[in-house]
């Protein structure tokens, strides 16, 4: 070869080669083959199987094969992870998918076969996200993904041909299916481009194009790079310039022509590359930080920028901004205002690039910093973990980002942190290293004197609480947990709390969460105060501390409420107190004052609730409606401890009319204080410490007249619910209808609207079935009610409302009548007629038509018969009915045959091979009993009475309701009822023995329900999720309906004898009938003392608890939601 042809060869090679050299890390990792069969053998480890799936991930393509050859172990769990795990890979897994196609064609497991399939389908995934990088003249790979096409190809049409199902066949491959069409696109793009086809082309002829693109290669190798790859250019270090300069003869050059490109290492199109390759994980990482998760729910409210009110803030506001140099936003507002929520919506938006034309990456700083700490140390060591990079980040990349806005620095609550955190946040200095930096304070930051945009989150303002409602709970995908829930009385007792104030977003975020949290089973109550809110709100700052730093709850809202009374004594208007008399305040006898200072500290320093007013010797609490309450509170705890209550309000009414005199002011110049405090007497006034005329005379010092006040706040109610009777969503006009028939004579303006909804046919069925009801409640629209109710077009279910709805209002006698006794009217019915004509009655000792009914074979079988109702009256409107239970003979206990008689071992392993229901012959005496359970309004009348042997609380149930049985009441409480209800009556009223409870469900019978040989919750209430005999699944309630709401009786004419609620009866327990009392008296010794005996299942038993023979016991202290209690009734 010619001498001086060799170093030209050299030279054009060493070129050829660069970009390989550049794109090469220096850094690699490999992963030794014993750690990746370890971490394969883990994958059927549950609890191994994440770190080896991670450890096995990050191998990449070296752990590839042996997951391949773990395909075809026996065990389930290695090939099925096995196969996750390398779609988890993704596309350096691509020589796997052989072994994939295999399984997901011939495993003998679905779940196998599914993994498989999903694992191709994410492959081809990532494989297509790669080529999106690609370039046509990048053969092999195209090639590649085209293989993985065809392949993709083959198990969609084997697979769709084979007949072996799995549960998600279909779903698995119809994903695998948008895979391949994807892949294809994609390929189209690729195969399309000239590049593509130029380079196939000279693959197929390579001395012709090898001597073309060695000339080629020399012009546009590094132009190239930028204009297609310029994230290259960041591996393009001092490292490699070294050593290609010691490359012989051509070095030298070579490295210059580097060193010449390095002005581009950090060009804009440089770093947006860079950052476009970290912005998924980064994104990933942002969104899963507990500080963004937690305001994950961002619901756009007006904000005030620069002074001026922005009510459709948005990111158009902000692009200004980022088209500066540098600049600075600072975020402020009172504690809950909802800064951090804003300042992590602008950075979504970065993300989303929304600000700029380019994503920008956010780095949130929430720690303190140390003195010796550098700033620009603190983003890299933020940045390095954000972005997961291998890479190590250069600090002169950090620098650039920085510089060229690509990354936004967020410092959290910087006016909580400490005065070393504080100093470095100094933007207005040359050598400050953030040109994008958000910062959030509950103070106005001068930073330094740096030109900054100042964003202050507004209050949601009180007309507009309810659109605040809907767009956090549709934002939240919460809005379906109200379907069984008056939506807009939520929105209605929010509105009602505030009033015409305003509410920070953090108060109505925190009384929407507890609504959700309590729809979803968490329990507790919700605040149905401003007061309650307004602790609430103190919690709720509270929690935000780290818990080796928090005070008690109770401490802070004790120091709060004395500090917030110091600041308003004076003049009943939030202002300023002095800081010696706060101290006094708060130092009880004996205290220590340094434990005060402290204590005051953390209001102010850490819970930013106070501030410091200049010169330095007073402060305030920061927000005047809280101050308000807490004062208010602190005014009426302080005079519920009063000896003489009725004297210390009079002092305080003296007091407003002296302070009012001094300041030669009116009373609206304290009606949030004076309303403050009544909102806290409505709060406390049950206590019974409270004179009942303070809430009234408070309204009249605020000049407000009480009267005026409710009859207002009704109207506007009943309005609001009236227009919602026109709402498009079924919900709302079923749930507006519902409401207006609790309120009684005051919605009957509304009547005209709900006949017009009832009469509708375009209506759906619930809202039509609740304007019914609700007329009945209002007893309005009688003549349209009789007219539907002898429709035969109109639904069985609406005519049953109907006839109760007429029932309710004492109407349509006849018609109910006519309809019960005609047979080929629809059950449901003839339910709603028997119903009605219970409501309706007759006087003491007349037949009331009533229905029975026997399940049988299949059939149905209806009687209707009229049976004699005594009352015994408790008011004018209030009345217990009872019947007449005739003496007789019958076979207590159930036959050997009956289903699920032997069950009780399962939860009570002592009763194996007892026979709990072994029958027996008794012989009762007549009686009369109630003919249903005890209802909530029954109960309250005798809880008032005067007491015998225990207090009884009046309102004890937890589904609440007049005519909800009684429930959460113990067998003692029966009994302290019974003993009283004798009292004033003068009878003899008890709880039935078990004997005379299974006589009065039977009724003759001796089937396993009085209804026959099975149950349906179509005529009981208990859980239609499960069946006894032939009978079918129906509804499960979950709680408790009305007495006598199924309009269907046994002969003795009792209703609800199955499920709704257990029923105590006055016998011990006794596991079986050995020795028992045959004359159907109560058995009450030789028994367990400890337990009381249970009777005819609930609302929350399987339908064979409710059988008329079960037996269960409980503790005569027990209180639960699902036991009640009816009585009997002594016969002269």
């Amino acid at each position: 070869m010619d001498p001086r042809v060799r170093p030209l060869l050299v030279s054009i090679a060493v070129l050829t080669a660069l970009p390989l050299v550049i794109t090469t890390s220096s850094y690699g990792q490999t992963c030794a083959s014993n750690a990746l069969q370890q971490a394969v053998r883990q994958l059927q480890n549950s609890q191994k199987r994440s770190d080896a799936q991670k450890a096995l991930i990050q191998c990449g393509e070296t752990a590839v094969k042996p997951l391949a050859n773990a395909l075809s172990e026996p065990r389930i769990a290695t090939r099925l992870y096995a196969a996750q795990t390398l779609g988890q890979i993704g596309w350096e897994a691509k020589s796997a998918v052989p072994a994939l196609v295999s399984v997901s064609q011939e495993d003998s497991d679905g779940q196998v076969r599914s993994k498989a399939v999903l694992a191709l389908g994410v492959i081809a995934q990532s494989g297509q996200t790669q080529s999106e990088q690609w370039q046509g003249w990048q053969v092999r790979e195209i090639q590649e993904l085209k293989d993985l096409k065809q392949q993709l190809d083959s198990v969609l049409f084997t697979l769709e041909k084979d007949n072996k199902d799995w549960p998600s066949k279909g779903q698995d491959l119809e994903t695998l299916r948008l895979s391949r069409n994807r892949l294809q696109t994609q390929l189209n793009s690729l195969t399309d481009q000239p590049t593509y086809q130029v380079a196939s082309w000279a693959k197929s002829h390579p001395w012709i194009a090898g001597a073309g693109l060695l000339g080629l290669t020399l012009v546009i190798t590094y132009g190239g790079i930028f204009l297609l790859k310029p994230i290259w250019l960041l591996k393009l270090g001092d490292g490699q310039v070294k050593a290609i300069a010691a490359i012989p003869k051509v070095g030298t050059v070579l490295s210059g022509l580097l060193q010449g490109l390095s002005p581009l290492k950090y060009h804009p199109r440089v770093l947006d590359a860079w950052v476009a390759q970290q912005l998924k994980t980064a994104t990933a990482n942002f969104t899963s930080r507990q500080t963004v998760s937690d305001r994950a729910i961002h619901v756009p409210l007006p904000v005030k920028s620069d002074g001026t009110s922005e009510m459709e803030f948005g990111p158009q506001t902000l692009q200004p901004c980022f088209q500066r140099s540098r600049f600075c936003l600072l975020i402020t507002g009172e504690g809950g205002a909802g800064k951090t929520s804003l300042a992590c919506q602008i950075a979504r938006w970065g993300l989303k690039k929304k600000l700029a034309e380019y994503a920008i990456l956010p780095i949130l700083i929430e720690q303190e910093l140390e003195e010796s700490d550098n700033l620009l140390d603190v983003v890299q060591g933020y940045l390095q973990p954000f972005v997961e990079s291998e890479d190590r980040i250069d600090k002169p990349l950090v620098e650039a980002l920085l510089r060229k806005r690509r990354a936004l620095v967020i410092v959290d609550h910087l006016s909580e942190m400490a005065e070393a955190t504080r100093n470095k946040i100094r933007p207005a200095n040359r050598e400050f290293p953030i040109h994008a930096l958000i910062v959030t304070s509950r103070l106005q930051e001068s930073l330094g004197d740096a030109p900054k945009m100042v964003l202050e989150p507004l209050r949601v303002e009180g007309n507009r609480l309810s659109e605040f409602v809907i767009a956090y709970l549709t934002a939240k995908g919460k809005r379906h947990l109200f379907e069984d829930e008056d939506y807009f009385a939520v929105c209605r007792r929010l509105s009602r709390m505030v009033g015409q104030r305003n509410i920070t977003v953090l108060l109505a975020r925190l009384y929407v969460d507890q609504t959700i949290a309590q729809q979803e089973g968490a329990g507790g109550t919700l605040p149905d105060s401003v007061p309650e809110l307004m602790l609430s709100y103190l919690n709720q700052l509270n929690r935000t501390i780290e818990p080796a730093n928090q005070l008690d709850p109770l401490q802070v809202q004790q120091d709060a409420q004395a500090i917030a009374w110091e600041c308003l004594k004076q003049t009943y208007r939030p202002t300023t107190a002095k800081k010696i008399d706060v101290i006094a305040a708060l130092v009880p006898q004996e205290a220590d004052e340094a434990d005060i200072k402290k204590r005051l500290q953390y209001l102010e320093k850490r819970l930013r609730l106070l501030q410091t007013v200049e010169p330095g010797d007073k402060l305030r609490i920061i927000l005047d409606p809280l101050a308000e309450y807490l004062a208010a509170n602190w005014l009426v705890s302080d005079h519920c401890k009063q000896d003489d209550p009725h004297e210390v309000w009079q002092q305080f009414f003296a007091s407003i009319d002296k302070i009012l005199e001094l300041a030669n002011e009116t009373s609206e110049a304290i009606q949030g204080f004076l309303l403050a405090v009544r909102d806290c007497c409505l709060l406390r006034q049950s206590e019974g410490k409270i004179p009942p005329s303070v809430p009234e005379d408070l309204a009249r010092k605020a000049g407000l007249d009480p009267e005026e006040l409710r009859q207002a706040q009704e109207k506007r109610r009943i309005r609001l619910l009236i227009s919602e009777l026109s709402a498009p969503e079924e919900e709302y006009r079923t749930r507006a209808a519902e409401d207006l028939g609790k309120w009684g004579g005051i919605a009957k303006m509304a009547a005209p609207n709900l006949i017009g909804m009832l009469e509708n046919r375009n209506q759906t069925l619930k809202p039509r079935q609740a304007a019914a009801q609700a007329l009945g409640k209002l007893e309005m629209g009688q003549e349209s009610l009789l007219k539907l109710l002898t429709d035969p077009d109109e639904e069985p279910s609406l005519r049953r409302s109907i006839a109760e709805s007429l029932g309710r209002m004492k109407a349509g006698q006849a018609e109910l009548l006519q309809i019960l006794e005609a047979k080929d009217q629809p059950l449901p019915v003839r339910q709603g007629a028997a119903r009605a004509l219970s409501l309706i009655g007759a006087p003491s000792g007349e037949p009331v038509p009533m229905l029975m009914v026997e399940l049988k074979a299949g059939e149905v079988l209806t009687q209707g018969k009229a049976i004699p109702v005594w009352k015994e009256p408790l008011t004018e409107d209030l009345f217990l009915s009872l019947v007449k239970i005739p003496g007789g003979e019958f076979l207590m206990g159930s036959s050997p045959g009956e289903e699920e008689r032997d069950l009780y071992k399962d939860n009570n392993p002592e009763l194996e091979g007892v026979d709990v229901e072994k029958q027996h012959l008794v012989t009762v005496q007549p009686f009369a009993m109630s003919q249903s359970p005890i209802t909530q309004a029954q109960w309250r009348f005798v809880a008032a009475l005067p007491r015998i042997d225990r207090d009884l609380e009046p309102d004890l149930a937890n589904f609440k309701g007049n005519d909800l049985p009684i429930e959460v009441v113990s067998w003692n409480d029966a009994i302290e009822f019974c003993s009283r209800l004798s009292q004033y009556t003068g009878k003899t009223y008890r709880l039935p023995s078990e004997a005379e409870w299974e006589y009065a469900c039977r009724a003759g019978t001796r089937t396993p329900f009085h209804f026959g040989g099975t149950l349906s919750a179509d005529l009981a209430n208990y859980d239609g999720n499960y069946t006894y005999g032939e009978g079918v699944i129906g509804e499960y309630r979950q709680r408790t309906n009305d007495i006598g709401s199924f309009g269907v009786v046994n002969a003795f004419g009792l209703s609800d004898m199955h499920g709704n609620v257990w029923e105590w009866c006055r016998d011990v327990w006794h596991p079986s009938y050995e020795g028992a009392l045959t004359d159907g008296s109560a058995w009450t010794s030789d028994g367990d003392d400890r337990y009381r005996v249970v009777r005819g299942g609930s609302w929350f038993s399987f339908p064979g608890s409710c059988r008329s023979a079960y037996r269960d016991f409980k503790p005569p202290t027990y209180r639960i939601n699902y036991i009640g209690f009816r009585v009997v009734c002594v016969v002269a």
